[in-house]
This record gives C-alpha cells, sequence and structure tokens, in this order.
C-alpha cells in the first residue's frame, strides 16, 4: 500500500492565495504556509485565511463514509488534521469492510503522520468475521532550510492476518520537486515494495490553478467554473477494479469555497473478458470553514 495513502485529504481542499491579515506573518509565510498546505493535502483554498475545515461525505446506500477535519494557524499553516473513511463493498455472500485513519501533526521538524487501514470480510449467513488486511504506517514530512516541504519518509507494518503469515515491514521515501513558478511539479515515491515506486505529476493551467494529477494507479481532473471556483474533479483509480469519481460542486460559500457537492461513484473490473459487472453508488460532501477573519 502506497506511502501517499493521505488521498483521503486529496481532493477534499484546494489551493489558495494567501492576503496578508496578520501583522506577524508575512507574504513569505503565507506563501510557504500556502505550499505546504498544497504538498501535505493538495489544498486550494481561494479567499481567507481558514481557522479549521470540517468536511463530511455519505452515501445513502451506505457503501462511502468520510470525515476530514483539519486547523490552521492565523498565518494559514496546517497545525493538524484527521482523517477517516470507511467502504462497505456488499456481495451475494459476503460484506467487506475496509477502514483508513489517517492523522498529521505540525512538530519542530515538519509533521508527522500516522495510519491505520484495516479490511474485514463478514459473512452473511453465518455473521463471522475474518480480518482481510492490516495496517500501521508512521512517518513524517521533513522541511528543507527554506522551511518548505522538500521529502518524506516513513516506515509501514502490513500485519499476517492468516495463521501461518508473518507481519512485513515496509519503508519509502518521497521526494518532492518544484516548478520555475515554486508550484509543487512531482512526487517521486521510492520504497522496499513494488507499489511504492511511483512517481505523480501536477500539472496547471495559466492561472497557477491545478488542473491535472498523474501516477501509475491514479488520473485526477480539476475543473472550474467562470468565477474561478472549483467546480468538478474527476478521478480515475485502477487497482484491482476501476473506480472513477465525478466530484461536482453545487453550493460555495462567500469566500468561493465549495460547501456542498455530488459525488458519483462507478466500479468495473480490470479484466474486460471478465464477467462484466458495474457497481454504481452516489454520495453528497458537506464543508463547513471556520475563518479568523
Amino acid at each position: 500500500m502506497p506511502f501517499n495513502k493521505n488521498n483521503l485529504f486529496i481532493a477534499l481542499f484546494s489551493l489558495c492565495t494567501f492576503p496578508t491579515y496578520a501583522a506577524q506573518c508575512t507574504a513569505e509565510t503565507f506563501a510557504k504556509n500556502k505550499l505546504n498546505n498544497f504538498v501535505l493535502m493538495s489544498q486550494q483554498t481561494r479567499n481567507g485565511i481558514p481557522k479549521s475545515v470540517t468536511i463530511a461525505i455519505d452515501s445513502p446506500d451506505g457503501y462511502l463514509r468520510t470525515s476530514v477535519q483539519s486547523n490552521f494557524s492565523q498565518c494559514g499553516e496546517l497545525i493538524g488534521g484527521r482523517a477517516k473513511e470507511v467502504t462497505t463493498s456488499t456481495g451475494q455472500k459476503t460484506v467487506f469492510t475496509a477502514t483508513t485513519e489517517i492523522e498529521l501533526n505540525r512538530t519542530e521538524f515538519g509533521w508527522s503522520i500516522q495510519l491505520n487501514s484495516n479490511g474485514i470480510v463478514a459473512d452473511k449467513n453465518s455473521q463471522k468475521a475474518t480480518e482481510a488486511y492490516r495496517q500501521t504506517l508512521e512517518g513524517m514530512y521533513l522541511l528543507n532550510d527554506k522551511g518548505v516541504i522538500s521529502r518524506a519518509v516513513s516506515r509501514s507494518v502490513i500485519a499476517g492476518t492468516k495463521p501461518k503469515d508473518k507481519d512485513k515491514t515496509a519503508v519509502s521515501s518521497i521526494d518532492y520537486a518544484f516548478n520555475s513558478s515554486g508550484l509543487l511539479a512531482s512526487a517521486a515515491s521510492k520504497g522496499s515494495m513494488a507499489i511504492d515506486n511511483n512517481t505523480t505529476v501536477y500539472s496547471y493551467d495559466g492561472n497557477h490553478r491545478l488542473i491535472n494529477t498523474q501516477s501509475p494507479s491514479t488520473i485526477e481532473e480539476y475543473g472550474y467554473d467562470n468565477e474561478g471556483r472549483e467546480l468538478t474533479l474527476s478521478r480515475t483509480q485502477t487497482y484491482f477494479t476501476i473506480e472513477k469519481k465525478l466530484t461536482t460542486c453545487d453550493e460555495w460559500n462567500s469566500h468561493g469555497e465549495c460547501t456542498r457537492a455530488n459525488i458519483d461513484i462507478t466500479i468495473t473490473p480490470t479484466d474486460r473478458s471478465a464477467k462484466q459487472y458495474v457497481d454504481k453508488h452516489n454520495a453528497v460532501m458537506t464543508a463547513k470553514y471556520e475563518y479568523w477573519n
């Protein structure tokens, strides 16, 4: 499982240009915090300095439940954040529940990240539950001499869930590169597991707005309305299945932040020669922003 599992934060926030609201916060400080927040969470907040952001995603059919809570300093720096995602897939005989929890905290040297995830298969008839996988991860986002995140390192343990299985330990790192405009250009991940060796590339439009991210497993495309507000996010992720999510915003607050969006989810098999099925779900995202000013 890749280190950048903090995708729970990705696509729930947006990149911002922070105005200087507090005298003790210089333009350089705001710019640095803006860039670090983008590395950590792909945050693209349009205007204002958020004090806290709370996001919830819920599916009427129970397939997806997500909660995100983050807090920021008056200079726009992320103090801490938590995210939890639960997906529940129902088959003919079993119910599979996958849970991932992530916590980010500011430390003296950068940000620490902790991740816990597990998958449970429950038999509908016997109600017997079996653990399919379990992973714990600890890592750090490290700052360079300019106070910008340039590297992340992690160590994870994948627990053996069968009687004869042994726990596996994996280590990985991510190196971040920036373009001539100071925007994140790429994140190159290397690790002891094959899935951790990949690069994510970031593309922007002429207004420095994120329009595309691409890695071997995931493609994201962002769309904006005539006022420059984030309107759509299309995300296609390919592992054992192909999962496509189309998020369309239909309500914004006075700062231009999306506060309500509709999410259409379509899941199909990767093997086109196999028996075809299409699993569709819908979810609603709601967000609440509290600002310093």
